[in-house]
């Protein structure tokens, strides 16, 4: 009996790779998988599945059955199975098995891969660029003030202490006054912060007058051996408010720019009472703003300056007296000369000196609803006005002008009658201020309270100078104010600043106790003119 002739299976094209049971396979994709194996039983064990071989006679068989051909090997029978499975595959199985998870997840993470390396390259690109200081000043966005600082210098001025818009200024040995300022945004209520304010302790230095021969012993006392000090101080203050509306660009550019130009108006017009000074700067912000950029911006301000000044009696001023400055000028032309920048001859002012006593004027300027309040005897002394449109004398000039009053509103726009700026209603919101004199009594006048709205919203002009009349620090006392205000749960910004005099060093200096300032009144300086 011979042997049974063992069949060799015939190879088909194809490679070993995947079975029918693998996962992602045909059986799978038919029948569906519900575990991690990739199987259709759920089981975890290979699908046993027929499938027919061809012999090399033609004829075929169930290789994958042990009972079909119980000669064949198991390597035989599993290199059949495979090359049957590889054969089986199709096109369109093998586009298929390409775009399998496992095939996506590769790309995926390729993807990925290529897409963070791209990105740390820009970024480091970027960071290279960035560090450049010529491309970071290029890049950095730039504000209109900032832009503007490029152009005028004085606008660029870092803030000073306490966020002094003019710059650091600190109290001189001779000073006789202090200032305290605080400011809070209020952010409970509001999301930008458009008030600013600037102060000067030494404002208008002056020459250096020239003090030989004079009968005063005291005022022999200054030497004059240093020639490059041609500088005294003078003692002069300069204190002021803005509180912005449309943006912070008018408060911002007032509070570098309003003291330059009240200084350049006082020295062109030396013999100019004050008040009318103040009111030709207030003028030439005006212009000034109309030709920059956010013309719609606009600030309230209120202004004081604190000088010393040689007054001689006068019974028609409102205060008793008149600074000599301009009343030499009025004998000058009173004796016949007609040109007011002509200099008073030397027997005029000879003769005016005599009866001149030096004096401390507070001058004040003010448009909109900020305000100034002196404390004299404990009794609050208001130096501003407010400009509201539910005031009854501005309601006039704005129906006037005609302009109209809506909900206590210009034209149901503007909260206040009078501003610097808000060039596109300059027509009706005039910039002319409200302006006072007043002679400070040293034995009377304690100290100056300066402010915004915020705080005369929620607090009277008696309470404020009750609440801080026992508080000497300048500093502390407008911080009680600002804090009163919060607590008192007012809605806008809040800026307060405290001036307090320091009586004694003004008294000496009324009684010429101590060495002169160089104020009005001093002996002519070396030009020959009035010291300032």
């Amino acid at each position: 009996m011979s042997s049974p002739t063992t069949n060799q299976p015939t190879k088909l094209a194809g490679n070993k790779r995947s079975s029918i049971s693998e996962k992602g396979g045909l059986l799978n994709r038919m029948f569906g998988s519900s575990n991690g194996n990739g199987n259709g039983n759920g089981n975890g064990k290979e699908l046993n599945t027929d499938v027919p071989a061809i012999d090399g006679t033609g004829n075929s068989e169930n290789l994958l059955s042990p009972m079909a051909n119980s000669t064949a090997s198991p390597e035989a029978i599993q290199e059949s199975r495979d090359d049957v499975s590889n054969d089986m595959r199709s096109p369109v199985r093998k586009s298929e098995e390409a775009s399998t998870p496992t095939a996506d997840k590769k790309r995926r993470s390729s993807g990925v891969g290529r897409a963070r390396d791209l990105f740390s390259s820009a970024k480091q690109s970027l960071s290279n660029l960035s560090g450049s200081p010529e491309s970071r000043g290029s890049s950095t966005p730039q504000t209109p003030m900032q832009k503007l600082g490029k152009l005028d210098p004085a606008l660029s001025v870092p803030q000073g202490s306490f966020n002094n818009s003019a710059g650091e200024s600190n109290p001189g040995p001779r000073s006789t006054f202090r200032v305290g300022v605080t400011e809070d945004k209020n952010k409970k209520c509001r999301r930008t912060m458009e008030d600013t304010h600037a102060y000067l302790y030494n404002f208008m230095s002056t020459p250096a007058p020239a003090v030989t021969g004079s009968s005063n012993p005291s005022l022999s006392n200054v030497s004059t051996n240093d020639s490059g000090q041609s500088i005294v101080e003078t003692d002069n203050g300069y204190f002021a408010v803005f509180d912005g509306h449309a943006g912070t660009f008018a408060a911002d550019w007032c509070g570098k720019k309003v003291h330059l130009l009240l200084e350049d108006v006082i020295r062109k017009h030396p013999n100019t009472p004050i008040p009318e000074l103040l009111d030709m700067t207030f003028t030439s912000v005006d212009q000034q703003l109309e030709k920059l950029p956010l013309k719609n911006s606009g600030c309230t301000a209120v202004i004081a300056v604190l000088r010393w000044e040689d007054r001689i009696p006068n019974s028609q001023s409102a205060t008793g007296s008149t600074a000599l400055a301009p009343a030499t000028v009025s004998a000058a032309k009173a004796d016949g000369s007609s040109s007011e920048s002509s200099q008073p001859t030397a027997a005029t002012e000879a003769k005016l000196k005599e009866a001149a006593t030096r004096q401390r004027v507070l001058y004040t300027a003010n448009v909109g609803d900020a305000r100034i309040v002196l404390c004299r005897n404990g009794k609050a002394l208001r130096l501003s006005y407010d400009h509201k449109g539910s005031d009854e004398n501005e309601g006039k000039r704005i129906a006037g002008a005609g302009g109209l009053i809506l909900n206590n509103r210009v034209n149901g726009v503007l909260a206040v009658t009078r501003a610097l700026g808000d060039a596109y209603m300059k027509d009706l919101v005039t910039g002319h201020p409200y302006t006072t004199e007043t002679v400070i009594q040293p034995d009377m006048d304690e100290f100056l309270i300066l402010a915004c709205d915020g705080l005369w919203d929620v607090c009277s002009d008696q309470e404020s100078v009750d609440l801080i009349r026992n508080t000497q620090d300048p500093q502390q006392a407008s911080k009680q104010l600002v804090e009163h205000a919060l607590a008192r749960f007012s809605t806008d910004n809040l800026s307060c600043m405290v001036i307090r005099f320091d009586s004694q060093r003004v008294q000496q200096t009324v009684n010429h106790a101590v060495a002169p300032i160089g104020v009005e009144g001093d002996p002519t300086s070396k030009s020959g003119g009035l010291s300032e």
